[in-house]
């Protein structure tokens, strides 16, 4: 049975951090299961949370919606774009080789 994260190092692991090695088979399932581009997508929303803020600030309501959503839904697409060199660094970032564990053959 493979070590899980708990809420705060899945957090941190959210926002970038590096999870002990305890934790190596659940990031190798997590950036190479089936569903890894829903999962880094699901990390983006997470980072994005603290965006909610700007709904506080004064002005009018539609630009109070208007502004977490931008945040939300840029953060979401970058995030979508740039989704394979992300997961190839968290892989390197744990001590797994992206060439390697992908099955990737340099051209």
């Amino acid at each position: 049975m493979t070590a899980k994260p708990g809420v705060l190092r899945w957090l941190a692991y959210a926002f970038g951090a590096r999870l002990p090695v305890v934790y190596g088979d659940w990031v190798l399932h997590d950036l190479t299961a089936r569903t890894w581009f829903l999962r880094q997508l699901a990390r983006t929303a997470v980072q994005c949370v603290p965006a909610a803020l700007l709904a506080l600030l004064p002005g009018p309501g539609w630009l109070r919606v208007a502004l977490p959503c931008f945040v939300l839904f840029s953060a979401l697409f970058m995030s979508a774009i740039f989704s394979p060199m992300i997961r190839e660094k968290r892989l390197y970032q744990h001590g797994f080789l992206p060439e390697i564990v992908l099955g990737r053959q340099e051209e």
